[in-house]
């Protein structure tokens, strides 16, 4: 069995979302965010979205969660040269610009897509394990790609992401 994994958590109150390769969130993860200010990691406010195991390789994870922060960064970068959004008052953009679940969620199936030719095997599988379900609904216009399975995420604490029973 492999031990690479991805991890998508969420703020459970601005929606915003991290990346990681870790079960357990680090400090050093919230350089994502681009914050004008340095803040201190609270784990009580992040949740996993979602974990992505099976990958073979280690290059294979640094593939999509490059993948991952590259679209997060276009999304970013979208709205801020967007002049409709920059219209609005700020206290209404600050919100759109953290909200970022859906896109988050849509940047992985394509990066899912993207890397899947070059780093997974033909018969390889990969499983996606859903905090909850209808997160996984998100995916945009198309379908989920073929290799990818889909479960439910064990939680401890209702938190932090414990080891998954295989039900076979």
């Amino acid at each position: 069995m492999s031990t690479h994994s991805v991890y998508l958590f969420r703020h459970i109150q601005s929606n915003q979302v991290l990346v990681s390769t870790r079960p357990n969130m680090k400090s050093k993860s919230l350089s994502q965010l681009n914050l004008a200010r340095p803040i201190r990691l609270r784990k009580d406010l992040w949740r996993p979205v979602v974990a992505l195991t099976g990958f073979d390789s280690e290059k294979a994870v640094r593939a999509v969660q490059d993948a991952l922060l590259h679209r997060s960064k276009a999304y970013q970068l979208t709205l801020a040269t967007d002049k409709e959004h920059l219209t609005r008052p700020k206290r209404l953009r600050s919100v759109d610009e953290k909200d970022i679940l859906k896109t988050s969620i849509v940047s992985l199936r394509e990066a899912l897509e993207s890397v899947s030719h070059r780093y997974l095997k033909e018969d390889g599988k990969l499983t996606a394990l859903w905090e909850q379900t209808q997160h996984m609904e998100l995916k945009g216009d198309s379908e989920w790609p073929a290799f990818l399975e889909h479960g439910q995420l064990a939680l401890k604490n209702n938190r932090f992401v414990s080891e998954q029973e295989e039900k076979e």
